[in-house]
Formats: C-alpha cells, sequence, structure tokens
C-alpha cells in the first residue's frame, strides 16, 4: 500500500481504532504504553484467499485507502476470524461512521493543514518508491555494478520522471530536510541514469554497454579507447554509489517526517559488487551513507559542481 494511502487513512481515522476508538501508534518500535500499535486491515482481503478475499479489485485497488480500515491489534484479529460477523459492507459502514465521529468529536485536536501538507509528502514517497525501485534497490543496483552492468529499459526513464515531479513539487516550508533529500535523490539518481546512458545500447529489455573500443579490428587506438570506457564505468559506479547515499538519507527523512516503519523491515538500502580484480572473485555487500556534514552541503553541493562543468 502506497504512503499516500497510509497516511489518509491514519488521518482520518484520527489515530484511533474504527471499532473500539482506542488511540494508536504507528512506530512498531515505540516504547510508549500508553498507545497501541495500529493496524491497517484489509475490508476485501489483502489477497483471493484471506478473509473477505472474493472480490474483482485489482491488488492496487485492495491495498488504496478506500479499501483499508485501522484498527487495534485484538480488532484486526477478530474481524479476520469472523469473517461471518463482519461482511464487507459492514467494515464500510464501521470505517465511515468512525470517520464522521473523528471530524465531529476529534476537529479540534486535528490539524487540518498538517494532514495536507503531509499527505503531499507521502505522495512523493509513493513516486520514490516506484519510479526509483527503492523495493528492489540491491537487486538492480547489483546489475548496475557488474563488471558488464545492467538497466532495465524502463528504469532511466522512471529517474527523469521522479525528477520532474520533484521539480515540480510546491513544498512546505517546515519540511526543509525532506526537500533537501528528495531533491538529492532526484538528481544523483537522475545523474546515474543519464551517465549510463552516454555509452549504452537497447538490447530486449535492458540498457548494456556499447564496447566502443571494440568497433573496428583492429583498433588502433584500443589502448586508450580501452582506457576511456574503463574511465566511463567508474563514472557510472561511483554515481551508483553517490544515488545509494541518497536513497538512504532520502529513507531516514521518509521515516522521521511521513512512515516512522518505512523500509524498517528490510532494513537500510546496501550494494552488491563483486569481481573487484582478476585476482579477487568474491562478492561484497557495502552500507554506503552521506555524514551529516555532507548532508548539509546537499544538493547546493551537485548545483555547484554542474556550475563548474559548465563554465570550463
Amino acid at each position: 500500500m502506497g504512503q499516500k494511502d497510509i497516511k489518509l487513512l491514519w488521518g482520518r481515522s484520527g489515530n484511533r481504532c474504527a471499532i473500539c476508538k482506542i488511540e494508536l501508534t504507528q512506530d512498531a518500535s515505540s516504547t510508549n504504553s500508553t498507545f497501541t500499535f495500529g493496524e491497517q486491515a484489509h475490508i476485501v482481503g489483502e489477497k483471493e484467499d484471506a478473509p473477505r478475499g472474493k472480490s474483482q479489485l485489482d491488488q492496487k485497488e485492495r491495498d488504496s485507502y478506500h479499501n483499508l480500515i485501522l484498527l487495534c491489534p485484538n480488532h484486526h484479529t477478530t474481524i479476520d476470524r469472523n469473517e461471518s460477523d463482519w461482511s464487507i459492507e459492514k467494515l464500510h459502514q464501521i470505517k465511515s461512521t468512525h470517520e464522521l465521529w473523528v471530524t465531529e468529536k476529534l476537529s479540534e485536536t486535528i490539524d487540518r493543514v498538517k494532514l495536507a501538507k503531509s499527505t503531499i509528502l507521502a505522495g512523493i514517497v509513493d513516486n520514490a518508491v516506484t519510479l526509483c525501485n527503492l523495493d528492489n534497490w540491491h537487486g538492480w543496483t547489483s546489475f548496475a555494478l557488474a563488471t558488464d552492468p545492467q538497466w532495465s529499459r524502463d528504469l532511466p526513464e522512471n529517474t527523469y520522471k521522479f525528477r520532474q515531479k520533484v521539480i515540480s513539487t510546491i513544498w512546505p516550508k517546515e519540511f526543509d530536510e525532506f526537500k533537501r533529500a528528495t531533491i538529492t535523490l532526484s538528481i544523483l539518481l537522475n545523474q546515474a541514469a543519464q551517465t549510463f546512458m552516454e555509452n549504452s545500447d537497447l538490447q530486449g529489455d535492458s540498457y548494456i554497454p556499447f564496447k566502443f573500443y571494440k568497433r573496428i579490428d583492429p583498433n588502433p587506438n584500443y589502448a586508450d579507447d580501452v582506457k576511456r570506457y574503463e574511465q566511463w564505468l567508474e563514472r557510472c559506479y561511483s554515481t551508483i554509489y553517490e544515488a545509494t547515499k541518497a536513497a538512504n538519507w532520502f529513507a531516514d527523512v521518509v521515516r522521521d517526517y511521513v512512515n516512522p516503519m518505512f523500509f524498517v523491515e528490510e532494513g537500510k538500502f546496501i550494494i552488491e559488487q563483486g569481481m573487484k580484480s582478476i585476482t579477487d572473485l568474491n562478492y561484497y555487500s557495502e552500507l554506503l551513507e552521506f555524514t551529516e556534514e555532507e548532508k548539509a552541503k546537499y544538493p547546493e553541493k551537485i548545483f555547484e559542481i554542474e556550475d563548474n562543468a559548465l563554465s570550463r
């Protein structure tokens, strides 16, 4: 389910169970015993074989705000174990009644402007997850960092789309670090894609390197061309390293501003790279993150680098 759907559900539910009205928390790691961990329950089951799962809804519709109801763990268990007593229609009615109750009873305590702003942020997060392939960061970067790297055919275009969405975003003023982290991710990942596309060809569903040093045989400039190719390859790798740092920064601020459970189960974004030399055929996993000092310089640092490059 998307972050925007989650944000809408929690906001319109007043952070309370739709059945017992107990106050809930979104942070599973919270040590505050005052609040119970809330669960985003599916009205129509998440899968066909789940409780109330028989439906024509597709997966996107099943995971949307309109098919979710916020419950405490006890009542989530209750509705799933007693399916006959908790029909789809009944749960929709409970949700509607609860949200009306929230509007009437809790309107003074709910900051509608803050909710609207956080919903904007949640929409940005959803775009990042989808267009930057955050769900499969380890997988796609492993291919991009291979000796013969590959990018899936849709990823370069998606990184460009994400960059355009970020450029056009109207940012709430009070979320400065979120803004800087998002802009940094959009720029660095788009740079990584553009760098790879400088010297790649589409074959099937993937872009692969064009080994221009092999374009003619014999090649009188073979040594120089190999050197240029290797330099380009190092630039490709380097941009992935920086984009990974940006992805981890982005995930950190999402946990701070939007959803404390964002990628908590999966953990940090890591990269895996192997065959660093002819004699070293091992694979290495590495966690890459910006220092606090580095974060303070982004995204302005990127703009300065670009300006310097243009002025040469």
